[in-house]
């Protein structure tokens, strides 16, 4: 039996916390066992891993990594890693990568991973953290090329391994039908809707979502779109005052977070992702997934998912004109909507299973730990 050590930032729902629910949901329980270390206690996801029978511990290392706090956390961390005789240490997001690195090699773990999931840009301490993390793991796990390609121009060094992001198609397709869903939702059924999925910080550009909801209106030609964001996050309530300034309160519907997203896609006549930096959004092919058409910006694994004009649209980022232009085109021409949803599914399928991804993840566990002994 491999016993591997997960650690994960905050388990509210966001994308890398539902990756790390896929990954436990699919890892073979016969080769592997699991246990998941959090920096801070705390999340609605934590409940229900338990609930699932995943251990689940908290390190309460706080919001920051102060350093009597981070020290006295990686020791504490080494001696639960020692004394559970953890063979793998696999962290997600640079944080936990660099307290389960650090905590890995002095608990004597065989194997340290890093799993990057979003760029960097122009955040320092990341950029930072991830030279140091890249000097002690043995292997960066990327969900999409492109962070490979920000990391080395950064001159960042490390062997890489590129494993998609997967979701669970079977599930998503059992979804209720779309006027059932927009009912449940307090939407009019007869209206279409154009919704969005994601954390509401900075870099998913909800902003230039709720500017292109407003071209929508005035695009349309009677068709009456109505607006759904479903997520939560820090910029929840400057967004709020943006809807009201902008005189959509009576189109955009924000949602909150939800733990199961199925009725919100179902909901969407178009799914819009636009970030104006990703790596490989979870939200993104959920919806493709759920037969939705999707309008995406052209940014990070992104590129790497979608097939412009095959399996949804891309358009620049930073920019809602061509994200209400592209979303319109798509409520006005369903016969070409429902081409590119399918083609979306599909491609989805072939990609991008959760069971495909955790697969090529058990091979790289083994593969590294053999090269280890």
């Amino acid at each position: 039996m491999t016993r591997v050590a997960y650690f994960a930032p905050l388990l509210f729902t966001g994308g890398t916390q539902r990756h790390l629910q896929q990954v436990l949901r699919h890892l073979d329980p016969r080769r592997f066992a699991a246990h998941v270390y959090t920096l801070r206690s705390g999340g609605e996801l934590t409940d229900e891993l338990r609930a699932a029978g995943v251990a689940v511990t908290s390190l309460e290392l706080g919001e920051r990594l102060t350093r009597p706090r981070v020290l006295a956390g990686v020791i504490r961390a080494a001696r639960l890693l020692r004394a559970a005789r953890v063979d793998v240490v696999h962290g997600y997001q640079w944080r936990p990568a660099l307290i389960g690195a650090l905590a890995g090699r002095l608990g004597g773990a065989r194997l340290l991973v890093a799993g990057k999931r979003s760029l960097t840009g122009a955040d320092r301490p990341a950029r930072l953290a991830w030279r140091v993390i890249a000097r002690a793991v043995d292997t960066i796990v990327a969900n999409a090329d492109a962070l490979r390609v920000e990391a080395e121009a950064d001159g960042i060094r490390a062997r890489w391994a590129i494993i998609p992001s997967g979701v669970d198609v079977e599930h998503l397709r059992s979804s209720p039908a779309p006027a059932a869903a927009k009912a449940a939702l307090g939407l009019d059924a007869r209206r279409p809707v154009v919704g969005t999925v994601g954390r509401l910080e900075e870099r998913k550009g909800h902003g230039d979502f709720l500017l292109a909801v407003r071209d929508m209106v005035g695009l349309a030609n009677g068709l009456r779109p109505q607006a759904l964001i479903v997520g939560d996050g820090p910029l929840r309530g400057r967004l709020e005052r943006q809807t009201a300034d902008l005189g959509l309160g009576e189109i955009v519907h924000f949602t909150g977070a939800v733990a199961d997203v199925r009725t919100a896609l179902a909901a969407m006549d178009v799914f819009v992702l636009p970030s104006r930096a990703e790596g490989m959004s979870n939200a993104l092919l959920e919806a493709m997934a759920a037969g939705r058409p999707v309008v995406a910006t052209a940014v990070g694994g992104t590129r790497e998912a979608v097939e412009t004009d095959r399996t949804g649209v891309l358009v620049p980022p930073g920019d809602p004109a061509a994200l209400a232009g592209a979303a319109v085109a798509l409520l006005a021409d369903p016969r070409r909507a429902a081409a590119l949803a399918g083609a979306a599914g599909r491609a989805v399928e072939e990609r991008f299973s959760a069971r495909q991804m955790v697969a090529r993840l058990e091979r790289l566990y083994t593969e590294r730990l053999e090269a280890a002994a």
